[in-house]
């Protein structure tokens, strides 16, 4: 899989290439979103929601095989690297380690993500219509403060690490408008649980079965030194049932598995570029 997935980059990489593009961009945007976190599969699903706001910085490099700042229409390659801040409040639904309902609210929860990625772009017609498809590599960690709820909470960390595979679709207009549609698969590579504080323990389970779907729409608007743009996003996470842990005491063995959950934002971007 992974040496078709290298084969496929290098045949985009190495074909002929007419869009004509800056040679360095960056994006520096406000983020917010409305998240939701949810366990489905237990009888009585906990359930996380709230708002979140953070910043997002992205830098992509065109002609990554040429010289010339000015002319690389013979190279159509690229390269993006994202980094993403997103933080909030949210709200509890759900019961406490004995199985008591219990509803908190105001536990501050915040995730960091990055990802690089590559690809190439193909002028689709003459009048400025563009597929940019790509793929790479991203991480993204989440910490639940939990323990936020006093001595009945515990602190949730989860790690993943992905591959990215998607596509932009790019229309430019006349006077420095541009529409772009965004589409992103991510498969999970590697997961990572950590519940710490659980029973005076820290449990960590695997997580190796999942995937993330993203979605967006962008409208720019290019003047002659810097952009700005608007940009409204989903972002899914559907993760499987985590392995099995065994942990024991002096006279009882505990089994902890994390359960399958699902995560979604819907929310909205504003940015400049330059």
């Amino acid at each position: 899989m992974k040496k078709l997935l290298l084969a496929i980059l290098a045949l985009l990489v190495i074909a002929p290439a007419n869009a004509q593009n800056k040679k360095h961009n960056f994006a520096l945007s406000f983020e917010t979103s409305d998240y939701s976190y949810k366990e489905p599969s237990i009888e009585y699903p906990p359930h996380w929601t709230g708002t979140m706001y953070g910043v997002s910085a992205k830098y992509t490099g065109r002609g990554l095989f040429s010289d010339s700042a000015e002319d690389f229409s013979s190279d159509r390659s690229f390269l993006s690297l994202e980094l993403r801040y997103m933080q909030g409040d949210t709200d509890y639904d759900g019961f406490l380690q004995d199985g008591t309902p219990f509803k908190g609210s105001n536990i501050g929860d915040y995730y960091i993500e990055g990802a690089v990625t590559a690809g190439a772009v193909y002028d689709l017609t003459q009048n400025g219509l563009s597929l940019w498809p790509y793929l790479g590599l991203g991480a993204r960690h989440l910490v639940d403060r939990l323990d936020d709820l006093g001595d009945s909470g515990y602190r949730r960390e989860s790690t993943y690490i992905y591959l990215p595979v998607g596509f932009n679709l790019k229309q430019d207009f006349s006077k420095g408008w541009s529409l772009s549609a965004n589409g992103q698969l991510d498969v999970l590579l590697s997961g990572k649980q950590a519940s710490k504080g659980i029973a005076e323990v820290d449990i960590y389970n695997d997580q190796e079965e999942g995937y993330g779907l993203r979605g967006s729409v962008k409208l720019e608007k290019q003047f002659d030194k810097f952009g700005i743009f608007v940009e409204p996003f989903i972002r899914y996470w559907h993760i499987q049932n985590s392995e099995e842990v065994l942990i024991s005491d002096a006279y009882y063995v505990y089994s902890f598995i994390e359960p399958k959950n699902e995560t979604r934002e819907y929310g909205l971007k504003v940015g400049i570029t330059f």
